[in-house]
C-alpha cells in the first residue's frame, strides 16, 4: 500500500484499527490463565540466558516497564499482577523480589499501560486508573517508602486519559514529563512538572495543529528536547511531536522519509546514548517487515528494512518492539515476537544486520500472544522482560 491508497482502502484500515482497539480492551480486561509470569532475558556478553522472576501472575498483555537505577545499577521491572495491582520486580544482587506498589502505596488499580524511569534511586512509576474517571497517577519511590499521587487532580485538568495503551515519561531533569492520550482516542496531551509538586497539563495537538491522533507510541528526551511519536486517525501515518526549546511542532514522518506507513503493530523510538542520532523502529503496513527510520538532526530522515537486511522472520501481528544501543560501541538491538519466541534483529558491524531467536538460545518458555517487551542495557550486558506462559 502506498500513499496513493484510495479512500476506501483507508477506511478499511480504520475499521481494522477500531477493531484492534476493540480487542486490546477486551483482553486487557481478561485475567490471567496458568502461570504467566515476567521473564528476563539475558546476555552476559558471552550467551542469553532466560530465568523466570517467579513472582505474582501478570495480566497476560498486561504491560512490562523497566530500567536502572543508579549508581548501584539495580534493576526494576514493573507489571501489572491479575487484580490491577502495579507490582515490581528488582533484584538486590542476590535474588529477585516482588513488591505490590499498589498496596505499599494506597494507590488505585491500574489497567493497560505501565511507564517510567530513575533519577538516582528515586523511581518515578506512572499508570492510568483502571476504573472511571481514569486519571494518570504517579508512583514515587522517594528513597524511604512509595507514594501514589494523582496527576490529573494535581494538575486540575478534567481531562480522561484512554487506560488499555499509550503512556509515555521521561525527564529532562529537574523536569517531569508524562504523556497520555485523551479518552476516548483523543487529543495527545502532556502532564509536566518543573519541580515535582505543581504539575500542569498541556494539550499537544491542539497547540500544534497537529492531525486527530490515533495511537500514542513512545518518546524521549535529548537534553531539554522532546520528542514524541503517534500514528495518526486518518491517514495512519507516523508522526513526530517535537519540543525544540522554544515550541512544540508536527513532522509527518512517513510522508518526510518517503516511506511506507506502520501497522498497527508496537513502535519503539530512542536517541543513540552521547549523539544526536535518532532511531524510529516499527512494523510495516505492505510486508509486515521492521522498519527503521534514522536521522542525525531530527529533520532529515532515511528508511531501511531490517528484516530484509538481516533474513529476520517476521514478527507476529500486534508484536511489541523494544530497541537499544549498546554502550561503547552504538550496536543497535531491536526485539519482538515471532511465533511465541522472543527474537532480535541487531548489527554485528556497522553496516550489516543479522537476527537470533533468542527463546531458542535462551532456552526460554514460549511468550503469550501480544506480550510486552521492555528492557535496557547496561555497557553490552543486554536485559529484555517479557510474559511468558
Amino acid at each position: 500500500m502506498n500513499r496513493k491508497s484510495s479512500n476506501q482502502g483507508i477506511a478499511n484500515r480504520l475499521h481494522h484499527a477500531v477493531c484492534v482497539s476493540a480487542l486490546l480492551i477486551m483482553l486487557a480486561a481478561l485475567p490471567a490463565y496458568g502461570q504467566q509470569q515476567v521473564h528476563q532475558l539475558l546476555y552476559d556478553n558471552s550467551n542469553w540466558t532466560d530465568q523466570n522472576l517467579n513472582g505474582s501472575q501478570s495480566i497476560s498483555n498486561g504491560p512490562v516497564a523497566a530500567f536502572l537505577t543508579t549508581p548501584n545499577d539495580q534493576p526494576h521491572v514493573y507489571f501489572l499482577a491479575t487484580n490491577g495491582h502495579v507490582h515490581q520486580h528488582f533484584y538486590n544482587g542476590v535474588s529477585w523480589s516482588d513488591d505490590d506498589l499498589t498496596a505499599l502505596s494506597g494507590g488505585s488499580a491500574a489497567s493497560g499501560q505501565v511507564s517510567g524511569f530513575s533519577v538516582g534511586n528515586y523511581q518515578y512509576v506512572y499508570y492510568v486508573s483502571l476504573n472511571a474517571p481514569q486519571h494518570v497517577h504517579q508512583l514515587l519511590y522517594n528513597n524511604a517508602g512509595w507514594v501514589d499521587s494523582d496527576l490529573t487532580v494535581l494538575s486540575k485538568s478534567n481531562v480522561q486519559a484512554i487506560n488499555y495503551y499509550g503512556l509515555v515519561a521521561f525527564t529532562t531533569s529537574p523536569a517531569l514529563h508524562v504523556y497520555y492520550q485523551q479518552y476516548p482516542i483523543g487529543d495527545i496531551h502532556q502532564l509536566y512538572s518543573t519541580d515535582g509538586t505543581t504539575w500542569q497539563d498541556q494539550d499537544l495537538t491542539t497547540l500544534t495543529g497537529a492531525p486527530q491522533p490515533y495511537i500514542l507510541w513512545s518518546g524521549f528526551n535529548i537534553g531539554n528536547l522532546q520528542y514524541v511519536y503517534y500514528q495518526d486517525k486518518v491517514s495512519l501515518d507516523l508522526h513526530q511531536l517535537n519540543y525544540n526549546n522554544s515550541s512544540w511542532s508536527d513532522t509527518d514522518l512517513t510522508v518526510t522519509a518517503k516511506t511506507v506507513r506502520p501497522s498497527l503493530s508496537g513502535e519503539a523510538a530512542f536517541v543513540i546514548p552521547g549523539t544526536k542520532k535518532m532511531r524510529v523502529y516499527y512494523v510495516n503496513d505492505d510486508n509486515n517487515h521492521i522498519m527503521q527510520l534514522a536521522s542525525s538532526n531530527g529533520k532529515t530522515w532515511a528508511s531501511a528494512d531490517l528484516t530484509k537486511k538481516s533474513k529476520a522472520p517476521k514478527p507476529d501481528g500486534g508484536t511489541s518492539i523494544l530497541a537499544y544501543a549498546t554502550t561503547p560501541n552504538d550496536d543497535v538491538h531491536v526485539f519482538y515476537e515471532s511465533g511465541e519466541h522472543i527474537c532480535e534483529i541487531f548489527q554485528p558491524t556497522t553496516t550489516t544486520w543479522a537476527n537470533d531467536d533468542l527463546t531458542a538460545e535462551g532456552n526460554g518458555g514460549p511468550a503469550v500472544d501480544f506480550t510486552r517487551i521492555a528492557g535496557f542495557s547496561l555497557q553490552n550486558y543486554q536485559y529484555v522482560f517479557y510474559v511468558a506462559q
